[in-house]
């Protein structure tokens, strides 16, 4: 994996997202089913998330998980609290378009522009 990560370090979960989905793109290419690697490491984002900031071997133990990182960043960006954030990451998964399309939903029902 180290081979194919940027060479700058980076908590940016769009940039990771796209670095999972690019990781997923190739394991398909060599016949790799996604159930396969879901058995085998579970989060996909959160082992290249891991994998990123810790090139250099140290321990990811102290740092905020990457599922904080991606919470916060959605809170931020799509005017959640971290609880709606945090619990569309958990429903929805970690594809950032997709987490901002349900972000932007959520918001125009509770504006009462939408009905469910």
């Amino acid at each position: 994996m180290a081979e194919h990560l940027p060479e700058v370090v980076t908590d940016d979960p769009a940039a990771i997202s796209d670095l999972t989905d690019q990781a997923m793109e190739a394991a398909g290419r060599e016949g790799i089913e996604v159930s396969e690697i879901y058995e085998e490491v579970g989060s996909v984002f959160e082992v290249i998330a891991a994998a990123m900031q810790h090139r250099d071997g140290s321990s990811p133990a102290a740092d905020l998980t990457e599922f904080d990182l991606l919470a916060g960043r959605l809170s931020r960006e799509a005017n959640l609290t971290d609880a709606q954030a945090r619990d569309l990451i958990e429903r929805f998964g970690t594809d950032w378009e997709t987490l901002l399309n349900e972000a932007y939903f959520l918001k125009e029902l509770e504006a009462g522009r939408l009905q469910e």
